[in-house]
């Protein structure tokens, strides 16, 4: 019975006769055959060049051509094509060496019968060999592609480096750069991993198109890249191609509907100053990119002191871990004043970090890598239940209510179960909702809005506090003021102290301040250090405000003496007044705040 498959025969032949029989034999096994007759070596050629064949049939002797000759061009043109010698008369020794030098079988012509087994033994032989050749293929995009993105990855990365080092043997100067995405892991916990692969697609994509011809990117896996730039040998050059990059990753990036607004930072190392082989070059270009979340511009190139920086990092790191598991951690509350009266009505709470006999070490150290670690979430926790168990002691010990406000950070905040746990600590800690304020950085809004509103309109019903930290230095659309159910917008310490270093510094807060009323929103300042400050503020329209001119942040029991508790009953607004500003900055007791005669000097450092 005939094959449906189709066979592609090329005859090498001068008799349309001969052909026609060998067709005849061939129709008993296969459907259809597509042929094409050439006796010369320039129709062979072309032939071969513009169709792909499954086996070559070749007379051995022809005025113009031999079967020796014939495998030859075949072998040049398209290697790997079965060739079968089909003729009259030929001799063994002839035979023997064209199977020596590639022919797959001869056959004779008056032996027709074994044409088509001898086809179909060299289509299965050509079959499996095709087959192993796409293995083989694979097996090479496995071991040197990555295969979400299909960029080269690190052992191909190797692979270049080192074909570069033993070309330019220390005479030439390359850099190698390694690219991480600020945040990442926000993504796959909020939008799923299907979201988090096509960010990092998109990413590669992108700085492969900043990098076109100029090197080599590789991905590393996960949300790292790796670019080799083999024509940059000039610091300027450099930084060129790394801005380019920086500009192309924070690009709004369009996910199902969703834009992501994401970063990179960058670790240069430079050969040979950095590194004679790739294990060298790689590691302090990874230890530079770690140490580049400090610098404003994204990126850091190498030098010899960052080894010890980056030890420092890592035994950071570690630390970390063991201050969750021995609880370490504390809280310190800055209080927040009323403009008008002088009444503490609230505290921020700010977490704090302090080894057992070590000193405290800064949140902008520890605290970004949190974020990164994840660790965010569990430390988060623990800060939002401690922060509520200390505001209900308060009010059990005297205190006149007022409320806390904690920080939730992005990934907090886009944790599934973030309103069951505020709910469900509230209950547990017996604080009442209205006594609790969470402040929310204006960059969360950026992403998905839907479940933003969501679960802010949920919290809200709740009773609780919503606030807008660190307002006017984000990216997103003031529009979503409209949209999300927030009570009150913090002015950033930035914009504070620019009321007095600059003369239109003042501007932007009274901005703010007039939206929030326009919008009928609480406003309150942060980083308030002068009295100037604080009346410029009052005469804007801010109610509320917290700094150093007022009070630094305090472990809980002196927030409690300044309130004067301790059996006394509640201050009055004067005493509040006098009891922060120690140093009788005020004139009088029972004054407003912003009227106090501190003059224009900052007390950041001396409270």
């Amino acid at each position: 019975m005939a094959h449906k498959k189709l066979l592609r025969v090329l005859f090498v032949e001068d008799s349309e006769d001969d052909i026609e029989l060998m067709l005849v034999t061939l129709h008993h096994a296969y459907g259809e055959v597509l042929h094409h007759r050439v006796d010369t070596e320039g129709a062979l050629r072309a032939a071969l060049m513009h169709e792909k064949w499954d086996v070559v049939i070749c007379d051995h002797n022809l005025p113009d051509l031999d079967a020796h000759a014939a495998l030859r061009i075949t072998q040049e043109e398209n290697k790997g094509t079965p060739f079968i010698i089909v003729s009259g008369s030929i001799e063994e020794a002839a035979v023997v060496a064209a199977m020596t030098a590639g022919a797959a079988d001869s056959v004779s012509k008056s032996n027709l019968a074994r044409l088509v087994p001898t086809v179909e033994r060299e289509m299965k032989k050509s079959s499996t060999e095709h087959d192993l050749k796409l293995a083989h293929a694979q097996i090479n995009r496995i071991s040197y592609y990555d295969q979400l993105t299909s960029l080269p990855n690190r052992e191909f990365l190797q692979h270049k480096v080192n074909q570069l080092l033993d070309r330019v043997a220390g005479q030439k100067r390359f850099a190698l750069l390694v690219v991480n995405i600020n945040r990442f892991l926000q993504i796959p916990r909020t939008l799923g991993m299907d979201a988090a692969n096509q960010a990092v697609r998109l990413v590669g994509m992108r700085i492969q198109d900043s990098i076109g011809d100029a090197g080599f990117v590789a991905c590393l896996g996960g949300d790292r890249f790796a670019v080799l730039l083999y024509g940059c040998t000039q610091y300027e050059a450099l930084q060129y191609q790394i801005c380019r990059i920086n500009e192309k990753s924070i690009e709004a990036l369009n996910i199902n509907g969703q834009e992501l607004f994401l970063s990179c930072r960058v670790g240069v190392s430079v050969y040979p100053e950095d590194g004679r082989d790739f294990p060298e070059l790689f590691i302090n270009a990874e230890t530079a990119m770690s140490l580049a979340r400090t610098d404003s511009r994204g990126y850091r190139f190498f030098n010899r002191s960052m080894n010890a920086s980056g030890q420092e990092q890592l035994e950071l790191e570690h630390a970390l871990y063991r201050a969750v598991k021995q609880e370490e951690f504390l809280l310190h509350y800055q209080p927040q004043f009323d403009l008008r009266s002088g009444r503490m009505i609230g505290v921020e709470a700010l977490l704090r970090w302090q080894p057992s006999g070590k000193e405290l070490i800064s949140p902008a150290r520890f605290i970004p890598m949190l974020e990164e670690t994840g660790l965010i979430v569990q430390v988060g926790e623990w800060v939002l239940r401690k922060a509520c168990e200390q505001n209900k002691a308060w009010q059990q010990a005297g205190l006149a209510p007022m409320t806390v406000a904690v920080n939730l950070s992005a990934i907090q905040f886009h944790q599934a179960d973030l309103v069951p746990l505020v709910r469900r600590v509230l209950a547990e800690t017996g604080l009442e909702p209205r006594y609790l304020e969470l402040e929310i950085t204006e960059n969360i809004a950026m992403h998905r809005e839907e479940v933003i509103i969501s679960t802010l309109t949920e919290l809200s019903a709740m009773g609780v506090g919503l606030a807008i930290d660190d307002f006017g230095t984000g990216y997103s659309s003031l529009s979503y003021l409209k949209l999300f159910p927030v009570h009150k917008l913090k002015i950033d310490r930035s914009f504070v102290i620019d009321i007095d270093d600059s003369e239109n510094g003042g501007s932007l807060v009274r901005a703010i301040a007039a939206l929030a009323l326009n919008l009928g929103l609480k406003v309150i300042a942060e980083g308030v250090e002068t009295a100037a400050q604080s009346s410029f503020l009052f005469h804007c329209g801010c109610e509320e405000v917290q700094g150093f001119l007022y009070s630094r942040p305090l472990p809980a029991e002196e927030i409690a003496g300044q309130a004067g508790i301790q059996g006394l009953g509640n201050p009055s607004p004067g005493e509040h007044c006098r009891i922060n500003c120690k140093n009788a900055r005020f004139r009088q007791v029972g004054m407003p705040l912003h009227e106090c005669s501190a003059g224009n000097q900052s007390v950041a450092n001396s409270l």
